[in-house]
């Protein structure tokens, strides 16, 4: 059979209004990455000298949790919530409406950081708000009208609550700088309270419940046996528990959900290395490598909050806790998002379609269809970047952090150069698509 030769897309094949608004939150995220890692290497030396409280460094946090992370994940939700409860939801009007309320509003938070002006980062904590809450009420109505329950759903349920309480607590915290009716809320207490909601209720449980539902249909696992989903989502759902509870009340609750989080997360990584060996390691497959990386990673991380709740870590508690937290957001849950996005369709399309040329019935049947050339090189710079400033960290060392700043600001212009710009190249020059070949 011929195929088909290759011809320039045209704006509407590049652009088909169905899959930009299925993809929109994802695309806008993955293509300002670049910034908020940016942000994050000029924090880095800060960071490392413990000023995570300074403009920079709360400007990069925010960049990266709400514009970054955050985005994508309600992006995928949007997509995620519908098939995982049997509801067939097609996307409006929102996406574009919830992105637009959210950047500005985040706009307004980073402006605010950065000059002081505590009433733009309430201002734009409240329109942030407002984009969320419309979303979570999108989900809930999702939610309600499920048909079936798959196992993801309460991992998805539970963290949406974890982030409905993080944006609440967060337009807390910017009002009382604001007007300062708590004290106690300036110290460790609400910034520790806001991360535990934020990094183990919102991105832990969300990431953990979607590879249980993710890596084994990338294995090609039909119905995995001895996984422990309900133990591990239990255990890190009652960590946050525990956690803002002991961090408001008493500090041995805390100590107690942070060990039951060091826990859950051993547990959570038997069974991702359990998973990704049954994962055939033909044809190349970087998602797989990425959830290599995030095995270690996990280990690490859940071996850290084990040791401390149990006090064995030396020095300063606080430079364990930014080690963790950059180890944690800038690593675990960047490797998380990147590698799941080298499977979603839009990326198959910009980057095989009109970046490498292909025709849409050929990606389908390339031996290796996830692993783009350069792909190994920008996971290894981009897993490389937090572990070095996590040292700087502890080590207080702020040429050791900038290095690893510098290293993740590359990696991720890397991982938005394969997901998000490989393909405007072709459509800004018109030239044709180049003839089909193999990936390297």
């Amino acid at each position: 059979m011929s195929r088909p030769s290759p011809t320039t897309p045209a704006a509407a094949d590049l652009f088909p209004a169905r899959a930009l608004r299925a993809s929109l939150l994802p695309a806008a995220a993955i293509g300002l990455f670049p910034v908020a890692a940016l942000a994050a290497a000029l924090a880095a030396p800060e960071v490392a000298v413990l000023r995570h409280r300074a403009p920079v460094p709360l400007a990069a946090n925010h960049l990266l949790t709400l514009g970054w992370a955050t985005t994508v994940a309600i992006g995928v939700l949007g997509q995620l919530l519908p098939a995982a409860a049997g509801v067939r939801r097609e996307a409006a009007g929102r996406p574009a409406l919830r992105l637009a309320v959210h950047l500005v509003g985040l706009t307004a938070m980073i402006v605010g950081f950065l000059t002081g002006h505590y009433e733009a980062v309430a201002a734009g904590g409240l329109l942030v708000t407002a984009g969320i809450v419309v979303f979570l009420v999108d989900a809930a109505a999702v939610l309600r009208r499920r048909t079936r329950t798959l196992p993801v759903l309460p991992f998805a349920a539970g963290a949406l609550a974890c982030l409905a309480a993080t944006v609440a607590w967060g337009v807390v915290l910017a009002e009382n700088r604001r007007h300062l009716f708590s004290l106690a809320l300036l110290g460790p207490m609400g910034l520790a309270i806001h991360v535990a909601l934020g990094m183990i209720g919102w991105f832990g449980l969300l990431v953990v419940g979607m590879s249980y539902y993710l890596v084994p249909r990338f294995a090609g696992l039909r119905e995995p046996a001895g996984l422990h989903p309900g133990a591990v989502g239990g255990g890190l759902a009652a960590s946050v528990a525990l956690t803002v509870a002991g961090v408001a009340v008493w500090p041995t609750l805390a100590r107690a959900g942070m060990l039951l989080a060091g826990g859950s997360g051993l547990l959570y990584a038997t069974d991702l290395t359990r998973m990704v060996r049954a994962w055939p390691p033909r044809p190349r497959d970087l998602t797989r490598v990425h959830w290599m990386v995030m095995i270690a990673k996990t280990v690490v991380l859940s071996a850290g909050a084990a040791a401390w709740a149990l006090g064995l870590l030396p020095g300063l508690g606080v430079r364990w806790g930014v080690a963790a937290v950059v180890l944690f957001l800038l690593g675990w849950v960047t490797l998380a998002i990147t590698g799941q996005a080298l499977k979603v369709t839009p990326f198959l399309m910009w980057y095989y379609r009109y970046h490498r040329g292909l025709t849409a019935y050929e990606i389908p049947r390339l031996e290796a269809p996830y692993w783009p050339r350069g792909g190994g090189v920008v996971l290894a710079v981009l897993a490389a970047g937090p572990p070095l400033i996590a040292a700087g960290v502890l080590l207080a060392h702020r040429a050791l952090a900038g290095l690893g700043g510098a290293l993740f600001a590359l990696g991720a212009a890397g991982i938005a150069a394969l997901l998000a710009y490989s393909w405007l190249p072709a459509a800004w020059t018109g030239r044709n698509l180049r003839p089909p070949t193999e990936p390297g």
